[in-house]
């Protein structure tokens, strides 16, 4: 699980490295376009940081789920 959560951070960090300079050509006022290569390269990093979302959540409720089962009281 600690793998997968620095694996998630890893892609984080050139999604950052191409929002800032693409947000800085957006907000300022010179002609100037976004690579394509920025557009695709950005969408999978956010796709494969979702992925990675959903799995650790899914993990952590599967646990929490089977953690509540085990700590049941049965009425025997």
């Amino acid at each position: 699980m600690e793998k997968l959560i620095i694996l998630r951070m890893f892609f984080c960090f050139p999604l950052f490295g191409l929002l800032l300079p693409d947000a800085g050509i957006l907000i300022s006022n010179t002609p100037g376009h976004i690579p394509l290569i920025h557009f695709i390269i950005e969408i999978f990093a956010i796709s494969c940081i979702l992925i990675c979302t959903a799995f650790i959540f899914y993990n952590k409720r599967r646990v929490q789920n089977h953690a509540d089962k085990t700590n049941e009281a049965s009425y025997f």
